[in-house]
């Protein structure tokens, strides 16, 4: 069930259907259209009441400017050609007619809405005053000639009555008063007047009729127009800026409800792998299946790619919510058939409450946000919902993504780089490059800090661009043999265009794509596992290497030893830590370094700091060493001293 963007009032999206097989029509988009144009019941007669008065109203308010002028210049020629009782009563009504034209101009109709029931008033109080001064005049001085007032009121009432029966009312007065005053004064024309009467009652609500279609075409356009505007065109749900009206509405009149986010996992490698067709017939079938559950008086609407938004208005405790929530992703996560293909999504939702964790919408979304997110990094697959206890994360949060969007990223990046070390060799192969960030309103920042708000403010590929250039800067003053290994975030790694602007980079500086090493983590790789493999395998192909960095530390890392193309593990630095403790993790770093060498994988032993375990991991023969024990992170100076040494420790050691 979605949300009408116009009256917020749900309506069910699980009618629209779409079937792909045999038509012309692969995103149903001529039967999305055929099921808005239905939908006129959407615009109650409210609305449409509401959009009627908004057109008649510049025409009453033109009307009564004119009019007001008028009867203030009839009251001068009654002061000029009546005297006595006569000019006090046409005196009177002329001029009470002026002064109530202007207060309803510039009182009762102002520039902004008015309701459609008064309009209906102040336009039948404004005829019923042209009448009285037309039939006050026509009692105390009748002129045949002057019969045609009614006629010419008639014409009037048809071009300004806001509504059919208030138009119907008053010409039908003003004729049958015509009628009246021919029979009694000038009978033997009254046929004659009669056959005008009738024939100006036609004219004038033919014309009233046509006027009040061709408004009402160019209201029912409009809002057909407002309806695809606030619609998503694909699945037909509300689109973002309906759903944030809506929300509006709901904080507006202090409404308890709960705003969720709904992201898709694993939604990007469908779409790379089969096309936007097939991804759309999902997203399409995801919303069918949303709309199954919109009878429990659940919203739905779309915020954008495979985000959807999540509106339950009530009062419910946390755990009500958590559980609608993971019915939610169970409903969506069930394999979606389109033969020859099965496919499969997850999902992850972060929900906030109104009013209890904001007084405002961006408020509000904004902490549902930050639940989706701590979501996606620990409880994938899982609803989380947003506690004070976040609170005070979420400010500092966003505290640090304020201060890494008007950071200067080229003065304040910067990297460090710590040496892999050969054991056979005895030598340094490879430096792999750490970010790190001196903010001059922060300080040092963590990179695990300023890396996932980097992520979550869409800065990561302005972050990965500035420091992937400053690598490339300190590689190009290395000795040839000497490789480096820089780090990929998941949203790096699900950007071709991206990742291959990064290459682009590599080939123009005319270094050898085999100098250059990507790492990556299982959790970059968890959330779009095919997609990753075709673009690693590209990768690859083009000479550079893969890393897969924390290898141990997820549930899943012997199969992506299967799946990814890899050239060297690194093994989590947890195991090597307890290797001096715990026989477990010997025989596990052991198990590792030997299927590394079966796999002819190098493998990177991280995190060794001591002469101790260096001592109990030598019998293993671990090819590569990464820690404090071989080389703390140093600068790009230090790390051409140690270069330099070397070459002079190598030079020595041939002349010797």
């Amino acid at each position: 069930m979605g949300f009408d963007a116009n009256t917020a009032v749900p309506h069910d999206t699980s009618r629209m259907k779409r079937e792909t097989e045999g038509t012309a029509d692969p995103l149903g988009f001529g039967k999305f259209l055929g099921h808005l144009k239905s939908q006129y019941h959407v615009w109650t007669s409210a609305t449409r009441r509401r959009a009627m008065a908004d057109a008649y109203r510049p025409i009453v308010r033109g009307f009564l400017l004119p009019g007001c002028a008028y009867y203030v210049f009839v009251t001068w020629g009654h002061w000029q050609d009546e005297t006595g009782l006569p000019f006090l009563i046409l005196g009177g009504i002329s001029l009470s007619t002026a002064i109530l034209y202007a207060i309803f101009r510039w009182v009762m109709l102002p520039a902004g809405g008015t309701p459609l029931r008064r309009l209906e008033a102040i336009g039948l109080i404004t005829n019923l005053l042209m009448y009285a001064n037309v039939v006050a005049y026509m009692t105390l001085h009748f002129e045949e000639q002057k019969l045609i007032y009614f006629v010419l009121m008639a014409v009037v009432f048809s071009t300004t009555g806001v509504t059919l029966r208030a138009t119907l009312a008053s010409v039908i007065i003003s004729i049958g008063t015509l009628f009246i005053f021919a029979r009694q004064a000038a009978p033997e024309i009254a046929h004659q007047f009669a056959f005008i009467g009738v024939a100006t009652s036609f004219a004038s609500l033919g014309m009233a009729t046509l006027l009040r279609k061709a408004i009402l075409r160019q209201i029912d356009a409009r809002l057909f127009a407002d309806q695809l505007a606030a619609l998503d065109s694909l699945t037909g749900l509300a689109n973002r800026r309906s759903i944030f009206a809506h929300v509006d509405r709901l904080v507006e009149e202090k409404t308890p409800c709960w705003i969720g986010i709904l992201d898709l996992d694993g939604f990007k490698s469908i779409n790379d792998i089969y096309g936007h067709a097939v991804g759309d017939h999902v997203l399409c079938e995801v919303v069918d299946r949303l709309g199954d559950r919109g009878n429990t008086g659940i919203q739905f609407g779309r915020i954008g790619g495979d985000e959807f938004a999540i509106v339950v208005i009530g009062e419910q405790e946390a755990g009500e919510i958590e559980a609608i929530g993971n019915g939610l992703i169970k409903t969506v996560s069930r394999p979606y058939e389109m033969q020859p293909l099965q496919l499969s999504l997850g999902g992850t939702i972060g929900f906030a409450q109104f009013p209890a964790m904001g007084d405002s919408t961006r408020q509000i979304y904004e902490k549902a946000d930050f639940a989706l997110y701590r979501g996606k990094q620990s409880a994938r697959g899982q609803t989380v919902i947003f506690t004070s206890d976040q609170d005070q994360k979420m400010r500092e949060a966003l505290s640090l993504e304020r201060a890494l969007r008007e950071a200067n990223l080229e003065q304040e990046l910067y990297l460090l780089f710590q040496p892999q070390f050969d054991v056979k060799k005895q030598a340094v192969v490879s430096f792999e490059a750490l970010a790190r960030w001196q903010s001059p309103s922060l300080g040092l920042v963590q990179p695990d800090r300023f890396i996932r708000a980097a992520e979550r403010a869409g800065l990561i590929q302005s972050v990965t661009q500035v420091l992937f250039s400053k690598a490339l800067d300190a590689l190009d003053l290395w000795p040839e043999h000497i490789t480096i290994s820089f780090n990929l975030s998941a949203q790096d790694l699900a950007d071709r265009a991206f990742l291959f602007s990064l290459v682009a980079q590599v080939t123009k500086r005319d270094i050898a794509p085999g100098r250059v090493e990507f790492e990556i983590t299982e959790t970059a790789v968890m959330k779009d596992i095919a997609a990753s493999r075709l673009l690693l395998e590209d990768l690859s192909g083009l000479g550079f290497r893969i890393a897969l960095d924390d290898f141990g530390s997820g549930y899943s890392s012997f199969e992506y030893l299967d799946q990814l193309p890899l050239n060297k593990v690194k093994i989590d630095k947890t195991f090597v830590r307890k290797v001096a403790q715990s026989a477990t993790s010997r025989e596990i770093v052991a198990g590792i370094i030997v299927l590394c060498r079966n796999l002819d994988l190098k493998c990177v032993l991280e995190g060794v700091e001591t002469e101790e375990e260096m001592r109990i991991l030598s019998p293993l023969s671990p090819q590569l060493i990464q820690g404090y024990l071989y080389g703390k992170p140093m600068s790009q100076r230090d790390v051409l001293g140690l270069l330099l040494a070397a070459e002079h420790a190598e030079e020595a050691k041939s002349t010797a």
